[in-house]
C-alpha cells in the first residue's frame, strides 16, 4: 500500500491487532434485545464474518442481501445455525446499484422485522489490479456504482427503519471502507477503488452531520485475504496479515453501546479499542479521524 504511512493512521493507537482479542470478542447476550442487523453485500469472507460476529453476540435477526449466484453457494445460512440457532436470517438477492432493487429489499426487511438497529454496507468492487488510471471506463464506473451509489441507495431506503430502533438514538450506519483510500500511487493502489472508498468516508461524515442522532462510521476491516483481493500479486496477497473475524468483532464492539464521540469518523479494525477509548477527549476536541485539507 503506497504513499506516506504517516497519513494512513496505521498507528493511531500504538497497540494494533491482527485478530479478535478479549476486549472485542463477541460474547453471547452482549447485545440489547431485540437487535436487528442488516448487512448489504455478504456471502463470504469479511461480510460473512460480520454476520457471524453479530450472531455470536446474540442478534435477534440478520437481514442480508447479495447477488443470487453468491447466495446459492454461501456458507452463511448453515454457519449461523451452528453459531446461534435463535438468530433469524433473511437472505435476499439484490443489485445494490439499482434503486428499485434496493427499495424492494428495504421493503421486505421492513415487512419482516419492522426496524433495524445497524446497517453495515459491505458491498464492494475492486476491479483489476492497476497502479494508474482505471484500465477501462467500465471498471471505473462499476467501482463508483457499487462503492458509492450503492451506499447512498441502501442508506436512503434503510434510514426510516433505523429511525425506528428502540435502543436510543436512530440506529447506526457502518460502511466498510479501506486504508487504500489514503494511497495515491505505487503497489496496492487502484484509482477507482481508492477514489470511491474516499467518497464513502466523506458520505459517512455528511450523514453524521445531517442525521446527528444516527451513529455513522467508515471502518477499515484490516488487510485481509479475500476472494476480491486475489487480483493482487501473489507475494502481496500472501503477506496480508489480518484475520477475517477482526472486522466483525470490532463492529460489534463499536455499535453495542452508543459511542457518538466516534460518529462520522474513519476507524480501523486494527486499532486497540481500550487505547482508542482513552483518546476520547483528544478525538472530540480536535475533531480527529476526519478528512481535511492541509493548507
Amino acid at each position: 500500500m503506497a504513499t506516506n504511512p504517516d497519513i494512513m493512521g496505521l498507528t493511531f493507537t500504538t497497540t494494533t491487532h491482527h485478530a479478535p482479542y478479549p476486549a472485542i470478542e463477541p460474547k453471547p447476550g452482549s447485545l440489547p434485545s431485540p437487535f436487528n442487523v442488516c448487512i448489504v453485500g455478504a456471502s463470504r469472507d469479511i461480510g460473512a464474518s460480520i454476520a457471524y460476529s453479530f450472531a455470536t453476540a446474540g442478534a435477534t435477526a440478520i437481514g442480508i442481501c447479495a447477488p443470487q449466484v453468491e447466495i446459492d453457494v454461501s456458507p452463511i445460512p448453515s454457519k449461523l445455525k451452528e453459531l446461534n440457532a435463535s438468530t433469524r436470517l433473511i437472505y435476499l438477492p439484490c443489485d445494490v446499484t439499482v434503486s428499485s432493487d434496493v427499495e424492494a429489499f428495504a421493503s421486505r426487511i421492513q415487512d419482516a422485522l419492522g426496524h433495524i438497529d445497524v446497517l453495515v454496507y459491505n458491498a464492494s468492487y475492486f476491479g483489476p489490479w492497476e497502479t494508474r488510471t482505471a484500465s477501462t471506463p467500465h471498471d471505473f464506473s462499476n467501482a463508483l456504482d457499487v462503492n458509492c451509489k450503492g451506499l447512498y441507495l441502501t442508506t436512503h431506503f434503510m434510514l426510516p427503519l433505523l429511525k425506528k430502533s428502540p435502543h436510543g438514538g436512530k440506529g447506526a450506519v457502518v460502511s466498510i471502507c479501506s486504508i487504500g483510500m489514503h494511497a495515491t500511487g505505487g503497489p496496492g493502489t487502484n484509482t477507482a477503488y481508492g477514489i470511491s472508498k474516499l467518497a464513502q468516508c466523506r458520505f459517512i461524515e455528511m450523514l453524521a452531520a445531517t442525521e446527528p442522532d444516527t451513529f455513522t462510521a467508515a471502518v477499515h476491516p484490516g488487510n485481509v485475504k479475500t476472494e476480491m483481493g486475489k487480483v493482487a500479486p501473489k507475494e502481496l496477497f500472501d503477506a496480508l496479515p489480518d484475520d477475517q473475524g477482526l472486522c466483525g468483532s470490532f463492529i460489534v464492539w463499536l455499535v453495542r453501546e452508543r459511542r457518538m464521540w466516534l460518529s462520522g469518523r474513519y476507524l480501523s479494525s486494527n486499532w486497540d479499542v481500550d487505547e482508542l477509548a482513552s483518546k476520547q477527549t483528544e478525538i472530540s476536541e480536535k475533531d480527529k479521524l476526519k478528512m481535511r485539507m492541509v493548507w
